[in-house]
């Protein structure tokens, strides 16, 4: 296998650890709730709660990930791409999108949108962008440009709600591809399982 080739899927089992997504997807949805005063989720509390058990659920898929498929130790020019695409994209899409809704009197979801564009340009720069990653982040990129969010009181805390279920449909469609590319989870030899690329 040529080195280019390992690189790519080196990239592939690194990003196809979708259930990875599940919790941040869901990090995402409490946001929205909490902002909006939704039952319990308004209590802060109650929210670092959710935030606590969010993160061991992390924890947790990330040692199932590492357990049955192994770590993969991206090559520099990976993890350039990959930290220059990630500080470039996400606080432009997070910061950017939101300080456009609260400021710019838009019938739109500046925020729904950007975070739609970042994930779809991340995908096309880290990892090469695939029909399952057009279609969610399409879905919700026209979801956030149609002309009926001007009615939303806080339609910042809104667009989380799309934005959290998009990145748990993502990962779900990611983690599948990953099942499917390189087989079912299996424990592996942990004095192997670290592979650099």
């Amino acid at each position: 296998m040529e080195r280019k080739e390992l690189e790519t899927a080196t990239a592939h089992v690194t990003y196809l650890r979708g259930l990875l997504a599940i919790p941040i997807g869901m990090l995402f949805i409490i946001t929205g709730l909490g902002n909006l005063g939704w039952g319990p989720l308004g209590n802060p509390l109650v929210f670092l709660g959710f935030l606590l058990v969010l993160g061991a659920a992390w924890l947790g898929i990330n040692r199932y990930y590492n357990d049955h498929y192994g770590r993969v130790t991206r090559s520099h020019r990976q993890q350039l791409r990959y930290t220059i695409a990630s500080f470039i994209l996400f606080p432009a899409a997070m910061i950017g999108g939101p300080i456009l809704d609260a400021s710019v009197d838009l019938p739109v979801s500046a925020f729904a949108a950007a975070f739609a564009l970042a994930m779809l340009a991340w995908f096309a720069i880290c990892v090469g962008l695939r029909m399952r990653h057009l279609i969610i982040w399409g879905a919700l990129l026209v979801a956030g440009l149609l002309p009926v969010w001007e009615a939303m009181a806080d339609k910042i805390s809104v667009a989380w709600l799309p934005i959290g279920v998009a990145t748990i449909a993502a990962g779900i469609l990611d983690h599948w591809a990953l099942v499917r590319a390189y087989g079912p989870a299996k424990d592996l030899n942990h004095e192997s399982s670290d592979v650099a690329a």
